[in-house]
């Protein structure tokens, strides 16, 4: 299946895109993912496929990532969704849609319901960091802090680890390095997308969800902070997939896909 990319106009600039759709024409509403810290759309090359048996499927990129202009000096998930929106509005009209996010994605995901509740089905979010404020906090000057260029090769070493070591187990090479090159062009703004998710009142945002809302958890570390989504949210479904423990967007893209697929349908 081919991957098609495009650029939508938000309130920061244009807005770069990805989109899978079946070939035989779209028959339910349209996916948006929204991708985790610090990568944008390219973190979902392996899934798009997967899930675009039936519906579009848009994954796009925040402002001021990867390829997408604008980009606020202290970005927060709030502008993200209004960028998200602007896309929704673009490709989809005035049709609701669902909305998916991964990791960090997931409070873009939640915010973009909060902003526009009747355009929005159903919120899936997979791998919640619903951290309390403590842990947040205590974070935020870890890796949230703007990304200082150097021209010491030493400096990109972390992404380097992030992007290409940890998963040469599980993806091809060319995808690793793909998704190096995708997050240090951000230069200093490597790390915003952690910023944003850092200094986002979690509590308040997914206190105010109901039903609606299907919390997908693999075994990762992101498991109790996605118990405590769900316990925040009214009328969440809860959805646990034991035999996934790394790679839930590659190496394991089929078995997430599914989950996804069931909890829309």
């Amino acid at each position: 299946m081919t991957i098609r990319k495009g650029y939508s106009d938000g309130p920061e600039g244009q807005i770069h895109w990805r989109m899978a759709a079946p070939s035989k024409g779209a028959q339910k509403a349209d996916l948006y993912c929204f991708s985790p810290a610090p990568f944008g759309s390219i973190a979902y090359a392996t899934l798009l496929p997967h899930l675009a048996k039936d519906r579009r499927v848009i994954a796009p990129d925040y402002p001021g990532q990867a390829g997408s202009d604008g980009g606020s000096p202290q970005p927060s998930i709030k502008a993200y969704a209004a960028s998200m929106l602007a896309v929704i509005a673009d490709l989809s009209g005035d049709r609701p849609v669902d909305v998916l996010g991964f990791h960090s994605g997931c409070l873009v995901a939640v915010e973009v319901k909060r902003q526009a509740s009747e355009a929005i089905n159903h919120v899936i979010m997979v791998d919640v960091p619903a951290f309390d404020p403590e842990t947040r906090a205590k974070y935020l000057p870890l890796v949230g802090k703007p990304f200082e260029l150097s021209p010491d090769l030493q400096s990109l070493a972390k992404a380097w680890d992030m992007a290409m070591t940890k998963r040469l187990e599980t993806q091809p090479l060319a995808q690793s390095l793909a998704m190096f090159a995708d997050t240090v062009g951000n230069g200093p703004r490597m790390n915003a997308t952690f910023h944003a998710a850092f200094t986002y009142d979690v509590e308040a945002s997914l206190c105010s969800l109901t039903a609606d809302t299907t919390i997908i958890a693999t075994q990762s570390s992101l498991l109790e902070p996605s118990r405590r989504a769900a316990a925040m949210i009214t009328g969440s479904k809860w959805v646990e997939l034991p035999e996934v423990q790394r790679s839930v967007l590659d190496e394991n893209a089929e078995v997430t896909a599914a989950a996804i697929l069931a909890s829309l349908d």
